[in-house]
């Protein structure tokens, strides 16, 4: 299984490096890829949770699955098809992995890269329905960046401020305010700006320092405290934390591209954009 897992990893790495080959719910080192699959990947084994196509026991496709049983929903890792080989490998992939899988999942989702035409054509055959449009935004280490001293770490006193002003801003996101305060540790961290009505603006970031991967999941400013730079405060803390105290040099957001605003402040607190990305949901009935 160890071999199996690291050849699987070395492709998908080598062809998510490539815009017309990118998936946005998989990473392009090999070594963080092997440790998603083989410890944090799916809530079903690895074989069958994936699905894999040789030509003369060289691997020519892979698709995969990251399965959440507990509401029956998978986000997809690929299809990745090597280049030469008809589209229609695509098709083959996910009839395997879909058979493998069974009413256990109904609701796929993809997050592939606008230059992927492959996983175009694939959404568009399997009659997916296309979401928002999202830009994937980096920022690299900069030097003299601070925690400003109107932030501070969210307290057990303010966890239902924040759990409210979450749950408003984002009320059909994949992780409650709840659920945030349970991940909560040394590398992943609410950061605030309070007042004493309570919360007006945070930030969450999470972090991974061994595989050098850092990202801001949520920030979201109270309506009626905008228009203060609470959001670029906040976004420049989170940078301070994961580049400084995390050792992270490339720390990536996820930002919905019709939202230009937001884009701007990003911009502004030294993000720039690094891919365009397209999201689909693929249904399916048994």
């Amino acid at each position: 299984m160890k071999k199996f897992l690291e050849a699987i990893s070395t492709y998908i790495a080598l062809a998510n490096q490539r815009a017309e080959h990118h998936v946005g719910y998989c990473g392009d080192e090999q070594e963080e890829i092997l440790h998603t699959i083989s410890h944090e990947f799916s809530d079903l084994p690895v074989g069958e949770s994936i699905a894999v196509k040789h030509e003369n026991d060289a691997i020519i496709g892979v698709l995969g699955a990251d399965v959440d049983l507990g509401d029956g929903t998978a986000e997809l890792w690929g299809p990745f098809v090597k280049e030469g080989q008809p589209a229609e490998l695509a098709l083959e992939l996910w009839e395997d992995l879909t058979t493998r899988l069974g009413d256990k999942v109904h609701t796929y989702y993809g997050f592939y890269n606008q230059q992927n035409t492959l996983a175009r054509d694939f959404m568009n055959r399997l009659g997916a329905c296309k979401g928002s449009s999202h830009l994937i935004m980096h920022a690299f280490k900069q030097k003299g960046v601070r925690i400003n001293s109107r932030v501070d770490e969210l307290s057990p006193e303010r966890h239902a401020s924040f759990i409210k002003l979450h749950d408003e801003a984002f009320p059909d996101t994949y992780m409650s305010g709840l659920d945030i305060l349970k991940r909560l540790d040394h590398e992943h961290k609410v950061f605030t700006v309070e007042s004493e009505a309570g919360i007006k603006g945070y930030v969450y970031v999470a972090g991974r320092p061994n595989h050098n991967e850092g990202t801001i999941e949520f920030i979201a400013v109270d309506p009626a405290e905008r228009h203060q730079g609470i959001g670029t405060t906040l976004t420049k803390a989170a940078l301070a934390f994961l580049h400084d105290e995390l050792g992270i040099q490339t720390v990536s957001m996820t930002v919905d591209a019709g939202h230009d605003q937001a884009i701007r402040l990003y911009g502004r607190a030294g993000f720039e954009v690094v891919h365009r990305m397209e999201h689909y949901t693929v249904r399916v009935t048994y």
